[in-house]
């Protein structure tokens, strides 16, 4: 990359705030636009997800972070996963061993990189070091770009997923019990508790997530908590 490149860093449109202020501050060409995975695209081959640390456990509690790992996998070669603040200090009702396996499955299992920031100033210096080497002297694509999915059995996993309170392991779980995404989307409460390690509670809160209906008025801004899986 010659000295007088800019550094180019996609953004998803929810990632607003402080750390693009910084970014544009640092002189990096930002462009926005609607990531599929993460929230921010440093280079063809690199994705990251920032969030703060309450996001990333409440993640964790519910699944999501598994969720989205695997996603971010299927379109780049590389992830980074850019925690701001301390997820062992959350208020949250979860234990450290909790977050050190769902961190040791990011790493291990996924093969991600895992680093902690302390604010968003720190995030966006970070993201910008990180962009400003992913791309020198290096030709490299970037887009917007949805998750590939492989028609099939694969898509109607990824389908089902996407239903809060609903990870990998539950959705191949669901998909082998009912045999089609239509036959679970439309199942009773009593039916979706016949999937392993779904009970009663939570077979009601998938319920009516599924059947969940908006009504005139109301707000429904984007909210950037993780709101998805198991």
């Amino acid at each position: 990359m010659s000295e007088e490149q800019i550094v180019t860093i996609l953004a998803d449109s929810q990632a607003q705030g402080p750390v693009l202020q910084r970014l544009n501050q640092l002189g990096a060409h930002i462009r926005i636009g609607d990531l599929e995975t993460g929230t921010h695209v440093i280079s063809g081959e690199t994705v990251v997800l920032h969030m703060t640390a309450a996001e990333f456990v409440e993640s964790i509690i519910d699944g999501w972070l598994f969720h989205r790992a695997g996603k971010m996998s299927l379109n780049f070669t590389r992830s980074i996963f850019m925690i701001e603040g301390d997820a062992y200090s959350t208020r949250a009702a979860i234990s450290r061993e909790a977050i050190d396996g769902a961190i040791a499955f990011l790493v291990g299992v996924q093969g991600a990189s895992v680093l902690y920031v302390r604010n968003p100033t720190a995030t966006a210096d970070l993201l910008y070091r990180l962009a400003k080497q992913a791309q020198k002297d290096r030709s490299y694509g970037m887009a917007f770009q949805r998750a590939k999915v492989n028609p099939g059995k694969e898509q109607a996993l990824f389908t089902i997923e996407s239903v809060f309170g609903i990870g990998p392991a539950t959705a191949a779980k669901a998909l082998e019990h009912f045999g089609s995404v239509y036959a679970f989307i439309t199942a009773t409460t009593e039916q979706l508790t016949e999937i392993p390690g779904i009970g009663h509670k939570k077979a009601e809160r998938i319920h009516g997530s599924i059947r969940w209906k908006q009504t005139a008025g109301e707000d429904h801004a984007y909210s950037p908590t993780p709101s998805h899986s198991e």
